[in-house]
């Protein structure tokens, strides 16, 4: 984490796309902080992301992750589940334009991290759902192993979620 944050803060901020760099060196390190329950500092890293992303035009194909609001929105939802709170990401996804992603393996995390933010609220037909645009977006996403254990979960829990058994069976969590 200090390693990410020492290199965003020594790159020429006044260069669009390294201040793209910076953002995401930024967004990698939040979610670094918050595996290791550091709350503050996962956020303060957040919204300084946020804010160097509203500061930047976006740079559409410059790399593999955007340095964009929606970005900053994946990331903030991915360390809310990191930091054990789902509940705080719930308003976040909702204002989640997924469709704006560039790319489908980018629209596909935003994805698997909406259906974890879900499930550890106990929602499954909402985690279903988030499932199901994984595998709209990148079909090879749901065969992972931690997507397969979400989908084998949700077929048995108690509640009935309809279409979760052939989801599971053709994912191969079944």
């Amino acid at each position: 984490m200090r390693l990410l944050t020492r290199e965003a803060a020594d790159l020429d901020v006044g260069q669009s796309p390294t201040g793209a760099v910076r953002t995401t060196l930024m967004l990698t390190a939040a979610y670094t902080a918050a595996t290791t329950r550091d709350r503050a500092t996962a956020l303060g890293l957040l919204d300084e992301a946020q804010e160097e992303a509203a500061r930047r035009p976006e740079v559409p194909g410059l790399f593999t992750v955007d340095a964009s609001r929606t970005q900053v929105d994946v990331y903030r939802i991915g360390v809310l589940n990191a930091l054990g709170t789902p509940d705080e990401g719930v308003q976040v996804a909702a204002r989640l334009n997924v469709d704006r992603m560039p790319t489908a393996e980018r629209r596909a995390r935003a994805w698997t991290d909406t259906a974890r933010m879900w499930h550890a609220l106990g929602d499954q037909p909402q985690t279903f759902a988030a499932l199901r645009r994984v595998e709209q977006e990148a079909p090879q996403e749901v065969r992972r192993p931690a997507l397969r254990a979400l989908t084998a979960d949700l077929l048995y829990t108690s509640a009935r979620v309809p279409g979760v058994r052939e989801f599971a069976a053709r994912t191969g969590a079944l």
